[in-house]
């Protein structure tokens, strides 16, 4: 008798149990709304290029141009101060994850563009007699040798790269009952504008930081992401992309004075960031898997 009543009173307490179990079940909480930032500095390399310079009294190609970065040499004082960060090659984007594993960014990829010293390059076009005291007259494809003190061109102020990207995020790695560190692939292709901020000397005429919107860059990257208790991370990013300068502004107070280029790049650079979810499901028992 004992037995049976026993074994009807499990009978009728099991479904409620059941019903707690199936209640707390443990569900992957979704990404979308997920915001992101991240800060970080880079290194870039330029393929050869061509750079034509236009003006009233000139129109003259210089070919096979090379030209370098200029990485600023690591000190607090300036990587770490609010107020100097942006002198170095920086990368900056801030990021929205509309779809679970999709995310749209937007954010200013911070190169310097350096012609070499003592280039050996091909000038071809013409420029004006009394113009420039070391180029004057018709070139066709003539091997000259730049030299800094005479002819330079550069934007150390910045090709600001101001790119919207689309990025795709998966999963590679998670340790712990919620996400406490976790490594993340993404893939990513943008576009944009291009800002510089130019440098010339020629004509014995040295001008700096000449702002311009000059045309329009477009990329493609990949990037790790380690992920700490959800919220921080830090990331190595690489990428592959080309700039088309359509009008470089080389003289502040004259607009017809410009330069025309178009090269391909590369570049890395490792970052740090945050990462804020705005509407995970279920307490974020499992949040998120990307």
């Amino acid at each position: 008798m004992k037995k049976l009543v026993l074994f009807l009173l499990l009978m009728c307490f099991a479904p409620g149990m059941n019903a707690q179990v199936r209640k707390h079940k443990k569900k992957n909480s979704t990404v979308a709304g997920t915001l992101f930032f991240y800060w970080g500095y880079n290194r870039s390399y330029y393929t050869h290029s061509n750079i034509r310079f236009i003006g009233p009294d000139y129109d003259f190609k210089l070919k096979d141009v090379v030209a370098y970065d200029r990485p600023d040499k690591f000190r607090a004082s300036v990587y770490l101060n609010p107020s100097t960060i942006t002198v170095p090659q920086y990368n900056a984007r801030g990021g929205y994850y509309f779809r679970d594993k999709w995310a749209i960014s937007f954010g200013v990829d911070h190169y310097k563009y350096v012609m070499a010293d003592k280039n050996e390059v091909l000038l071809d076009g013409f420029i004006a007699d009394g113009v420039d005291t070391t180029w004057s007259g018709n070139y066709d494809d003539e091997p000259v040798v730049t030299d800094i003190n005479k002819f330079h061109y550069e934007n150390t102020n910045g090709v600001n790269f101001i790119r919207l990207e689309l990025m795709r995020s998966f999963d590679l790695l998670e340790f712990g009952s919620q996400r406490q560190i976790a490594l993340t692939g993404n893939l990513g292709a943008g576009l944009g504008p291009i800002l510089t901020y130019n440098d010339l000397n020629f004509a014995q005429f040295h001008t700096f930081a000449t702002r311009s919107i000059s045309g329009y860059g477009v990329g493609i990257n990949g990037s790790i992401r380690l992920e700490f208790f959800r919220h921080f991370f830090v990331s190595v990013e690489s990428g592959l992309g080309f700039i088309h300068l359509t009008h470089v502004r080389t003289r502040p107070d004259d607009r017809d004075q410009f330069a025309k280029q178009k090269f391909g790049f590369s570049s890395y650079f490792a970052a740090a960031g945050a990462i804020f979810y705005l509407r995970p499901k279920n307490g974020c028992d499992s949040c998120p898997n990307w």
